[in-house]
């Protein structure tokens, strides 16, 4: 029987690409039947033309990506932007409701424990996620939002549930 090795680690450069293609595939099924055109248009160019840009974003530390390793595969990604804003978070569609999400957020709280500028933690969720992040903590701060067709619902996990965890 073969075990399963399974981890979460910072994503490097040479995974980036990788994990962008993960990306992409959950957001095409899942995120992508509410957005227009121009949304998904917006979307895919940020994962396609923008690929220097985040790689240079997370080698000087704008931005930082973690992935959930299982047998060498990335099947799922949390990134990071501004230190506290969840820029993307993903898993692949055959390991939904198995506490990947979780694990991953999990990770992105205690790379933050002990930072005093952290006073909440954001993220604009795709309608798609918004229970997800629900699950995490996170609270609506303001209605749904669209922005060059990106639809999104901004969202953050306040100060007092970051300090219930970090005791």
């Amino acid at each position: 029987m073969l075990m399963k090795v399974t981890m979460i680690k910072e994503i490097d450069k040479a995974d980036l690409k990788q994990a962008l293609d993960l990306v992409n595939e959950v957001f095409s099924e899942f995120v992508a039947v509410d957005y227009s055109e121009q949304g998904i248009a917006t979307f895919q160019d940020y994962l396609k033309n923008k690929y220097e840009e985040v790689s240079a974003d997370l080698e000087f530390g704008h931005k930082k990506a973690w992935g959930y390793y299982q047998n060498g595969e990335i099947i799922g990604i949390i990134a990071t932007r501004d230190v506290s804003h969840i820029a993307l978070m993903f898993v692949d569609k055959r390991h939904h409701r198995k506490g990947i999400a979780r694990q991953l957020f999990d990770n992105v709280l205690a790379s933050l424990k002990g930072n005093a500028d952290v006073t909440k933690i954001t993220v604009n969720s795709s309608l798609y996620a918004m229970k997800a992040y629900e699950k995490l903590g996170f609270i609506k701060i303001d209605e749904q939002q669209e922005k060059n067709g990106i639809i999104y619902i901004p969202m953050e996990r306040p100060k007092i549930l970051l300090e219930q965890i970090w005791k």
